[in-house]
């Protein structure tokens, strides 16, 4: 009688903790583990962001959020793998900037457009650009910078990630608002970029502040401002763009969260919500400013939409400019 009583008192709490995990209205989802096709390698900013706020999801609805990383063909793989799935919430993708903002420009033949192809979630943070410089350029400063090549044109070279990427076009952008010129030199990916910029071989470099920051304190680079309205908590003395001299430029990727198309709304705004709690607990927000991001709360699936929409209109004049293609 005893190990009945025990029994249906396990199995009462047990249901009782299963009523308390939160679910979409009108169904029960999540009931099943939920895929998050990240676009990029694992260990970079987008990957740390979905891997934060999957571990979140998880504990928050009792069904695991699975980081599966898809960095091929520059982030196409993943947005092909996600507007290819089923549309019923167990498959998302998160991205950046590149994806979602600059591939419609690139691409004379885009597969999947970010648009046309997949709804979305939210935007759950910003990570601003920090232009460096080697230590052995003679600018102190932005101005200094800004002088040194509009007395120069064409002598200065700068590195990126490579084509199309969006330190690539972010400092085309830069230099059309200088109005001054410099070479543009591709790598496969940031750190080989770096690699030139510390020994001098080429002369600067537009990157996210996560991976610039270290860098710049050690004085192996010179940073000279970073991108965004405010400063940043990583490199507080570091003065903005605006406060530089170059108020225009205003450049960060940020870290969007998308569906296929046809994901019901009832299960979108859930996720929202869901991640809004996320970013609000200690864990995920301290690490993520400790990364170096800006958490950006309150982007739900229209306005995510709207921005989307904006940044990509945007960023395409100067993918123009740019010249860069893909394919």
């Amino acid at each position: 009688m005893k190990t009945w009583i025990a029994a249906l008192g396990a199995l009462l709490l047990s249901a009782g903790v299963a009523a308390a995990q939160p679910r979409a209205p009108g169904s029960d989802y999540p009931n099943r583990p939920v895929r998050i096709v990240v676009a990029f390698a694992a260990g970079g900013n987008a990957d740390m962001n979905a891997r934060l706020i999957g571990q979140a999801l998880s504990a928050q609805t009792g069904q695991q959020f699975v980081v599966e990383n898809r960095p091929s063909g520059g982030g196409i793989v993943a947005l092909e793998t996600v507007a290819r799935a089923t549309p019923d919430g167990y498959t998302l993708l998160v991205g950046a900037l590149g994806t979602h903002g600059l591939t419609p420009g690139l691409y004379r033949n885009l597969s999947v457009h970010p648009l046309r192809n997949l709804d979305h979630i939210t935007i759950n943070s910003l990570s601003p650009l920090v232009l460096a410089v080697h230590p052995s350029v003679p600018a102190r400063n932005f101005a200094e910078f800004r002088a040194l090549l509009a007395a120069n044109p064409g002598r200065y070279d700068f590195g990126s990630a490579g084509n199309g990427s969006t330190g690539h076009i972010a400092a085309v952008m830069m230099l059309h608002l200088m109005g001054v010129q410099a070479n543009h030199i591709p790598y496969r990916g940031s750190a080989a970029a770096f690699s030139d910029l510390a020994a001098g071989r080429i002369a600067f470099q537009l990157d996210t502040i996560s991976f610039l920051e270290s860098h710049a304190r050690a004085g192996t680079v010179r940073a000279l401002f970073v991108s965004t309205p405010e400063r940043s908590p990583m490199l507080p003395d570091l003065p903005t763009s605006a406060e530089a001299g170059l108020p225009e430029f205003v450049a960060s990727t940020w870290t969007p969260w998308s569906a296929p198309l046809g994901t019901p709304m009832p299960i979108r705004q859930f996720l929202y919500e869901q991640i809004q709690v996320a970013l609000q607990t200690p864990e995920v927000r301290d690490r993520l400013l400790q990364l170096g991001n800006v958490i950006t709360l309150g982007y739900t699936p229209e306005r995510t939409r709207e921005f989307i929409a904006s940044e990509i209109e945007r960023w395409t004049p100067i993918i123009r400019i740019s010249g860069a293609t893909i394919d």
